[in-house]
């Protein structure tokens, strides 16, 4: 598949890239100061080369930077804390039929 590059309206090139059905990457052209971007494309498109300036304008607008996240917390945090580290009393019970 083919990129698409894009002119914004301060005049930064990009290059779009979608990497998956619901996630384009805004790649900074040589001699653009920004920082990669992520967005979720329209529901309506998949292909960035099916869109307007203006509208691929206004995905990279609502764009997060790369690497920033969803903002919704993981559902596969450990809440626990950290486990014991050696030399701290073990967590099983006194009974435990094995020898640390």
């Amino acid at each position: 598949m083919s990129y698409r590059a894009f002119t914004d309206r301060q005049g930064n090139r990009w290059q779009v890239r979608p990497q998956a059905r619901r996630e384009w990457h805004f790649e900074p052209l040589p001699g653009n100061p920004e920082t990669r971007r992520v967005a979720v494309p329209p529901g309506y498109q998949e292909d960035p080369f099916e869109l307007s300036d203006q509208e691929i304008q206004r995905v990279l607008d609502s764009a997060r930077p790369a690497g920033a996240g969803s903002g919704r917390p993981s559902p596969f945090k450990d809440e626990r804390g950290p486990g014991p580290t050696k030399g701290s009393p073990s967590k099983r019970p006194p009974n435990w039929p094995f020898k640390d």
